[in-house]
């Protein structure tokens, strides 16, 4: 059975030199009248729904007010996107390329909601490359989003839904753990802020620099 590849977004395949966090702050501003409201909030490896419910309660404000902020990041993020720039991170369209031709499908498992993620990709004109994933609408935890990722994408190309053949793909510590969490195997790619070192510490059972050596990053990802 092929492999079901499940990749994190931010930092793993593009870089939107902040817009995320800008929306956000432009969102919480406003929602709640707070200026800047995410300064100091960490959000490598993190799910959207974990990080508003965070600020909201740091704020003063219910975790019941998340679909406002929502609506308000995701009306907010296309102009974000488009002022900051950003960038595909090198190798990763050559990469995604040769996944299609190889696979079924391939897949996502980050926390981005859904329509952030589509957004984002969208900018960059990769959303069409993936059939399905696992998105931070409806879990903080990271490790039921790849546990609804390996379902998705495995009804989407018709194999089962073995998280034994499922690998996840990320820059952080928070992605692998959540792939081993979820019975996945976990490969660390070190283009955001984690080392190659860190990343193998966490439990990744491949690490690689990036994606530029295509040879090698598709043995890594197709061989297992």
């Amino acid at each position: 059975m092929p492999p079901l590849l499940l990749f994190d977004i931010d930092l793993t395949l593009i870089a939107t030199s902040g817009a995320g966090r800008t929306a956000l702050d432009r969102a919480f501003e406003q929602v709640i009248a707070v200026p800047a409201a995410t300064e100091g909030v960490r959000f490598d490896g993190r799910t959207d729904r974990a990080i508003i419910t965070e600020v909201l309660e740091r704020h003063g404000h219910p975790a019941a007010r998340f679909a406002e902020v929502r609506d308000a990041y995701l009306a907010h993020l296309p102009a974000a996107l488009a002022e900051k720039g950003g960038q595909v991170l090198p190798g990763v369209k050559p990469l995604l390329d040769a996944l299609q031709r190889e696979l079924p499908g391939i897949g996502l498992a980050t926390g981005n909601l859904r329509e952030g993620a589509r957004r984002k990709l969208g900018h960059f004109g990769l959303w069409d490359c993936f059939a399905a994933g696992g998105f931070g609408d409806d879990h903080a935890d990271r490790s039921r989003i790849v546990a609804a990722a390996i379902d998705a994408l495995a009804a989407a190309v018709g194999v089962p839904a073995d998280p034994a053949s499922a690998v996840v793909i990320g820059d952080t510590p928070l992605d692998v753990a959540a792939a081993l969490a979820a019975g996945a195997r976990a490969v660390g790619v070190a283009t955001g802020r984690y080392t190659e070192a860190e990343l193998r510490a966490a439990g990744a059972g491949h690490v690689l620099p990036g994606f530029t050596d295509l040879d090698r990053a598709l043995a890594v990802l197709l061989g297992g």
